[in-house]
């Protein structure tokens, strides 16, 4: 398959504070795009850049074709978080389908020397390495509007009303699903990046556990914080989740620059 020069990643500054200490960027969960993340600007403190990442077929570029061969997406991604034309330390925080591709281009930086974050947050994801993605996705792809709504949440009336916009906003989703569906992983040495786990209380979709197992792929390993709410918290608990956040920010930045001082 050729893939265009233009079928990559691009950087989306949510909130410029060019003289923020960190730069934080956070991957879209499955079907989305950075739009999702506009409402943690006025909740983050000002030492922190809010940015994220607009991924072909998604959101702003719902036009162009879907990309879902993970490797591909989290190598051109990992190119995005290490900018060279900016020193600051970074984070990075992916939700769903957007936490797997934080973490493989965390590994493609760690593989090709590249400058690692200093905090990689990941939230609502099975970790990689249990083979959960091909055992929890078909049967929710395949139970209609019910499985979708425990991968997204509630369904506006409009799109249920109209076809074609309905359509257009499955599309996405089913393009990131298709990439969990598309990835294999390969076992490296656990990543030697401070982890932040977070998740909801109720979620149908990725149990406490299976959050719990991606303590194996790292050095120091991290509790799991829950939140009131299922598989898409983030949506009704933005200001508590940006809060945890923030606090494990801070010392995570600092530990990071004590580290390569």
């Amino acid at each position: 398959m050729t893939v265009a020069a233009s079928a990559v990643p691009e950087r989306v500054v949510l909130a410029a504070r060019p003289q923020a200490a960190l730069r934080l960027y956070c991957v879209p969960p499955a079907g989305a795009g950075p739009e999702c993340y506009l409402r943690w600007a006025p909740l983050l403190p000002p030492w922190i850049e809010l940015c994220s990442v607009a991924l072909p077929g998604r959101g702003t570029r719902a036009a162009e074709p879907s990309l879902t061969d993970p490797a591909y997406l989290s190598a051109r991604l990992a190119a995005v978080l290490d900018d060279w034309t900016d020193p600051r330390p970074y984070a990075v925080f992916g939700h769903s389908a957007g936490a797997l591709l934080a973490y493989e281009a965390t590994r493609h930086l760690r593989r090709t020397h590249g400058r690692l974050p200093s905090l990689l947050a990941v939230s609502s994801l099975s970790a990689p390495h249990i083979d959960a993605y091909s055992a929890g996705l078909p049967p929710r792809l395949t139970a209609g509007l019910e499985g979708i709504r425990e991968l997204v949440g509630p369904i506006p009336d409009q799109l249920l009303a109209d076809a074609r916009l309905m359509a257009a906003a499955c599309t996405p989703l089913l393009a990131d699903c298709l990439l969990l569906l598309h990835y294999r992983h390969r076992p490296e040495p656990p990543l030697g990046v401070p982890l932040a786990l977070y998740g909801g209380e109720h979620d149908p979709v990725t149990s406490v556990p299976d959050l719990q197992a991606w303590n194996d792929l790292v050095t120091a390993p991290a509790r799991v914080q829950l939140f009131p709410g299922g598989h898409t918290y983030l949506q009704t608990e933005t200001k508590a989740l940006v809060d945890r956040l923030t606090e494990t920010l801070d010392p995570a930045l600092y530990a990071r620059a004590a580290a390569t001082a």
